[in-house]
């Protein structure tokens, strides 16, 4: 947390705060109000279902928030293990300093463990394929 001191409505940052806890005029011990604040460096990205079914918006500072936010906004069960690709050409997200290069509102797919991600429709796993292999 970050303690900032404003009169006359000035910003301390250029990152949108969360108020986490706002400290009233007669608490304080001037004319200054003083707000404790929050301050994330959060970045929307765009998250969908295994089935590209559902899209959704979410803030995330970390890869793991983002997985955390992205399993409750898509209503998958919190136990169970996913992984994060890039929508658009499958590029597994696993490492936090590639996941900090992404540019806001990328579009990510959050895919079960085992899945597989498809260009297009959901994706298939290895099952899928020894089922639907011709027999000769």
């Amino acid at each position: 947390m970050s303690l900032t001191r404003t009169s006359g409505g000035g910003k301390s940052s250029n990152f949108r705060p969360s108020l986490t806890r706002a400290e009233t005029i007669e608490s304080c011990n001037s004319d200054d109000l003083v707000t404790v604040l929050e301050m994330h460096n959060r970045k929307p990205y765009k998250i969908i279902d295994r089935k590209r079914e559902v899209k959704k918006g979410v803030m995330a500072e970390t890869l793991d928030e983002l997985v955390n936010r992205g399993k409750a906004k898509l209503n998958y069960a919190i136990d169970k293990k996913v992984y994060v690709v890039l929508e658009e050409d499958g590029t597994e997200v696993d490492e936090e300093e590639y996941f900090q290069t992404l540019p806001a509102n990328t579009l990510l797919m959050l895919l079960f463990s085992g899945d597989r991600w498809s260009p297009f429709g959901p994706p298939f796993t290895f099952c899928d394929l020894y089922e639907n292999e011709i027999q000769v």
